[in-house]
Formats: structure tokens, C-alpha cells, sequence
């Protein structure tokens, strides 16, 4: 740990002492000009004033200017389904103007919906076949609503391959809604010297790595919390004191008791501390979360996280809840099912007002289809995905209430027979993992009628029922 804390605030990347001063101005489609527009560097934050106008004294190592886009309004420009919130800055001008232009919507936006995908990390080109799927079932789904949707990744969009970065943008493009992203540790330049240049590949094709928009009622902010130390390919989850700071100004203006949603790749609590070395938790979970948790107290807030490609939500607190999204890619593109035996698929989240519920979806399944029952003998396990402590998941046979069944930690079955340790020819280190969603219980004839029902936190009941 020593060793480690040394790297961190050892000598970083040098920077001219001098920042850029910019300029310029936020009006609507209308030419109207737009007052209290939050405007910043990534560091610090101004507000656009009666006229539309700002001035920005930039950080010498700020890339670029974005602003906190306000409810009711939409980006002008988007690259295929990547918003335009944000412009570069020029290096070479100490002086410059940067306006921007807000497109006002007509819809009501108090009702909405976000989808939210992690880790689709395409290695191969062949594998934007099985993308394509993912985001057909996502598309039908988006064409079911008649509100407002927009999408966010939790990051590893791609699998350290830059040079495939336009071919992800044209995946996603027939989506036709808002994509936001947040950066994930194989998004990042491990070529780079330290961390704060990490983000400059990203930066270039998705925008800054940590910024804040509105929809509705909800306030969204996204954060880069994978820190990269300069050491091959290493990193530990951890949120920088920049990225803390600008974050309290950011949510200066958020009225306390409001919805926020936080967007992260690295989960801010990992599922079971007690399983994994001080290592597998400085890499797979946040460090200072307990610092990230103060900054959101008086918040209803939804942590939106990825990267163990494994689903699970944990309740931080009675106004805190995180939710780990499985890999849109499963397991890498190597089967249908993630580590924990969750299908391919995403998680969506119905927005009402200041309210919302969420379900998963599988990609090529009903909404409706929430687990998966296993029966061996008189043995019975169902892996229920999205679980969370405020579900009850119950065991019948031949009508007869076996009661609730009992939770564990364990391996789904059919995860354990597609990824055996060492299994996998393109990725040797793929294995199945453990989860703590499996439920098991028995049943005293293996020829009766099993019934499993399910209920989630919504009051909505699933039920599976085997042996008809």
C-alpha cells in the first residue's frame, strides 16, 4: 500500500501554470439567449448570465468546455447517437470564443426512460454481429414507448481497440436516442505516463470523462472513478479530488431530496468483500467511496455501475442504491449467459417525476423473463437476476407452498459448464464467477409440478412452472 501511495501523488504531468481564457455564449434553436447555464472545464464552474454569455478561466490541463445541459432542452449536435455537450479546447489560443447552441424540446420530459447497458468491449470486429443483435432488442424495446429515452454505458465500450471506436459509434447509431458513456478501464490509453492523461482517446470520440446533464427532474452526473497509475495495465477504483471538488460544485445548484443518478465504472461497493484479496477489491471496487457517499447525502440517488460483468444491486442506505449492470456482452462474446448466468441484455429505468422502478432485459427475452429455474433430482436452484433484498422468491409443489426459498452464494449451473477454468481459447483467464442471487430449495417428488414464483420490489409477480 505504501508502494502504491507513493505512485499516486508521486511527480505527475507537467503543465504550463497559464490557462486559456474562453469565451462565448448559450442561446436556444430560437436565438434566444439561455441565463444560468452551468458551463465548465472539468474543474471549475460559471454560469451563463441574462444575455446567454460566459467567461471560463480554464485549467492549464483542461482538454475542453461542456456545459451541464438544463431540462427541457437537448444537445444540437450529436455524432450518430453520441451528444455534443462539449467543444475542444485549442491549445494554441490563449484567448477564444465557444458557443453553444440548445435545441428546446416539446415533450414533456417529467416522464422518461433510461436504458442502461455495461460492457459490451468489442475485441473483434466479428463480434459487432452479436452487438447488433443487442441493440436490435434494445431498439424494439425503445419503439415501445411513448416518452422520452435516452441510454447511457457504464463503460469498457470497446476492448483496448481504439481503431474500432467509429465502427461501435455506427452499431449504436439506428438506436436514435440520446447515448451517453462512461469511461471504463479498457477505454483508457495505458500508453500514457499517468493518469490524467488516460482519457485523451476517449475524450476524443465520446467527450470529457466526468459531466453532468438533466433530464426531467433527474439530475445525471457521470464520473471517471478507474484510477491508472502508470504500471502496465493497472488501476484501482478511485476518484480523483478534482473530480470530488467539481462535484460538489455541481451539485451546489441541486436542490437536496432531488433524484440523481450516478454513472461510474467501477462499482462503488463490491458484492462480497470477504472473497476476493485486498488487490481484487482495490481493482473492483471504489476506494473512497465513503468520500463520494458524503457528497450525495440528502440525494435519492442511483449508482449505475459495470464491470464485473456480473449483475447484482446493493443497498447502500435508506437513499442510496447501486446497481451493477451484467455485460451486454455476457461473458466477452463467448456464450449467451454473463459470469453469473445472467443473459446478454441491459437494464431499464422508468422515470416518474422524481420516482422510478427498473427491470432487466435480456436480449431476445420478454421483460417477463426474470430467472431461471435448474432442477436436479429433488434439488431445485433459480438464479433471479436483478434481485434485490426487497424481493421474495417462493417454491411450490403440486400446489403446495414450500415457502421461501434460501439464498446462497454460488455458481450458476449452466455459467460453470460454459466457462471451466481455462475453457476459453480466446481469453485463457475467462472462468465463471459467484453470485448472490442463486436460491435452492427442495422438493420431495422430483416427477411433481414445481412452481416457482417470483416477486420484485414493484409488486410485480413472475412464475415459472415445470412439469406440466
Amino acid at each position: 500500500m505504501a508502494a502504491l501511495a507513493a505512485l499516486f501523488f508521486g511527480a505527475g504531468v507537467s503543465a504550463s501554470p497559464v490557462g486559456i481564457t474562453v469565451r462565448g455564449r448559450i442561446t436556444d434553436d430560437g436565438g434566444k439567449p439561455l441565463a444560468g447555464v452551468p458551463v465548465t472545464d472539468g474543474h471549475d464552474i460559471v454560469k451563463t448570465d441574462r444575455r446567454g454569455r460566459y467567461e471560463l478561466r480554464t485549467t492549464p490541463d483542461a482538454d475542453c468546455v461542456y456545459y451541464t445541459l438544463p431540462a427541457g432542452y437537448a444537445p444540437e449536435g450529436y455524432d450518430r447517437t453520441v451528444p455534443k455537450f462539449y467543444a475542444p479546447i485549442d491549445p494554441d489560443k490563449a484567448d477564444q470564443r465557444i458557443d453553444f447552441t440548445l435545441v428546446k424540446q416539446t415533450r414533456d420530459q417529467d416522464r422518461h426512460v433510461l436504458v442502461v447497458w455495461a460492457d459490451p468491449q468489442i475485441y473483434l470486429q466479428e463480434e459487432f454481429a452479436e452487438l447488433d443483435e443487442v441493440v436490435a432488442d434494445m431498439k424494439q424495446l425503445i419503439d415501445g414507448y411513448d416518452v422520452p429515452v435516452l441510454a447511457l454505458s457504464a463503460g469498457d465500450n470497446l476492448f483496448e481497440k481504439p481503431e474500432l471506436i467509429e465502427t461501435y459509434k455506427n452499431c449504436i447509431a439506428p438506436l436514435d436516442i440520446p447515448f451517453y458513456h462512461v469511461i471504463g478501464n479498457h477505454d483508457m490509453d495505458f500508453d500514457q505516463r499517468s493518469n490524467r492523461a488516460s482519457d485523451r482517446t476517449y475524450t476524443q470520440h465520446f467527450g470529457p470523462s466526468h459531466y453532468a446533464f438533466n433530464v426531467g427532474r433527474v439530475h445525471y452526473v457521470v464520473l471517471k472513478d478507474i484510477f491508472y497509475y502508470g504500471y502496465r495495465h493497472d488501476y484501482i477504483g478511485y476518484l480523483t479530488e478534482d473530480q470530488l471538488d467539481w462535484l460538489e460544485r455541481d451539485l451546489a445548484d441541486v436542490a437536496k431530496g432531488s433524484t440523481v443518478f450516478v454513472g461510474m465504472h467501477i462499482p462503488a461497493v463490491y458484492g462480497d468483500t470477504e472473497k476476493v484479496s485486498d488487490l481484487g477489491r482495490m481493482r473492483n471496487s471504489l476506494m473512497n467511496t465513503g468520500a463520494l457517499l458524503r457528497i450525495l447525502e440528502g440525494y435519492r440517488v442511483h449508482i449505475l455501475s459495470g464491470h464485473s460483468h456480473i449483475q447484482w444491486n446493493t443497498v447502500i442506505s435508506d437513499h442510496v442504491i447501486e446497481h451493477t449492470h451484467g455485460a451486454a456482452s455476457g461473458a466477452w462474446w463467448q456464450g449467451p449467459v454473463g459470469l453469473d448466468g445472467t443473459p446478454k441484455g441491459y437494464t431499464v429505468y422508468e422515470i416518474d417525476g422524481s420516482d422510478v422502478s427498473w427491470y432487466f432485459k435480456g436480449a431476445g427475452f420478454d421483460r417477463t423473463d426474470q430467472f431461471r429455474v435448474y432442477v436436479d433430482g429433488p434439488n431445485v436452484v433459480v438464479n433471479v437476476y436483478n434481485y434485490d433484498p426487497e424481493w421474495r422468491v417462493e417454491l411450490f409443489e403440486n400446489g403446495r407452498s414450500l415457502g421461501e426459498m434460501e439464498r446462497y452464494w454460488g455458481a450458476d449451473p449452466m455459467a460453470k459448464g460454459l466457462y471451466p477454468p481455462g475453457g476459453c481459447k480466446l481469453h485463457r483467464w475467462l472462468c465463471y464467477g459467484e453470485t448472490h442471487h442463486l436460491f435452492r430449495g427442495r422438493i420431495s417428488d422430483p416427477e411433481a409440478e414445481i412452481r416457482v414464483v417470483v416477486t420484485d420490489r414493484f409488486g410485480n409477480v413472475y412464475e415459472r412452472r415445470l412439469g406440466d
